[in-house]
């Protein structure tokens, strides 16, 4: 005789035998990533702290349930930095969540000082010196490309991967001469009819497109405007701009890959 399910449970109960549940799958978001992933500079925390977090509440918000958020941005890290040092804690924090997300943001710190030293208009007119940024950018391409590699092979097909292009703080009223901010666009944006005709963003945006990922365009708006949204530091974003940081993952994930 075939005894019901709710008889057979209590049985194991009673003798101390507690049945395996799976348990479901929760979401995480995992964050990799340079200054602008850790919040260096924002000065409106009644919203949350940096980006990461209330990007992560967004997304708690859309799937319906809380989600798993590891930031493991790093100020000052570098491409390759966090390729060898951040991957594999991100990989391992993903592990066992349906879905999952991920951002990238990085390049800015391999860049270091550019633009910002007094050769600056010189070396918008040398070939030779717009070709020592290209190879720069050449290897910080391949850390790039591997690190992503790396992470679309960790989340599947269904993973999101959400990749930003770096905005031009030079750009901001004060901040830099005019030769200084041109160089710095030249590097972000690259140098049509020069040697450097790729910069950093278009780099960015190559990798997302050979992995299926989303880029969430941060130049352009920072560009048009950058005396609100560069920090007094001229370097990181201010309050209001991580609050655009914010606003254009939100518009990038719901535009999907």
């Amino acid at each position: 005789m075939k005894l019901p399910a709710v008889l057979v449970l209590g049985a194991l109960l009673v003798c101390g035998i507690v049945p395996s549940l799976d348990a479901q799958p929760t979401p995480a978001y995992v964050a990799f990533g340079d200054s602008i992933e850790f919040g260096v500079g924002d000065d409106i925390l009644a919203d949350g702290f940096g980006y990461v977090d209330p990007f992560g509440a967004f997304l708690s918000s859309v799937l319906g349930q809380a989600v798993a958020v590891q930031n493991l941005g790093e100020p000052f890290a570098r491409a390759g930095e966090i390729r060898r040092t951040q991957l594999p804690a991100g990989l391992a924090a993903l592990t066992g969540h349906v879905p999952v997300v991920v951002s990238w943001g990085g390049g800015g710190n391999d860049l270091g000082a550019v633009a910002t030293g007094p050769q600056a208009a010189a070396c918008r007119r040398s070939q030779s010196c717009l070709g020592r940024f290209n190879g720069l950018l050449n290897e910080v391409e391949q850390m790039i490309d591997r690190t992503i590699s790396a992470v679309r092979a960790a989340v599947g097909a269904e993973g999101r991967i959400l990749m930003r292009t770096q905005y031009n703080a030079l750009l901001r009223t004060g901040c830099a001469t005019p030769e200084q901010a041109a160089l710095g666009n030249a590097t972000l944006e690259g140098a049509s009819g020069t040697v450097l005709d790729r910069g950093l963003n278009d780099r960015i945006r190559s990798v997302a497109e050979r992995y299926g990922a989303t880029v969430i365009e941060l130049f352009p708006p920072f560009a048009v405007n950058a005396d609100l949204l560069i920090a007094a530091d001229c370097i990181h974003p201010s309050g209001v701009g991580y609050q655009a940081v914010l606003a254009l993952s939100e518009v990038a994930y719901f535009a999907g890959p």
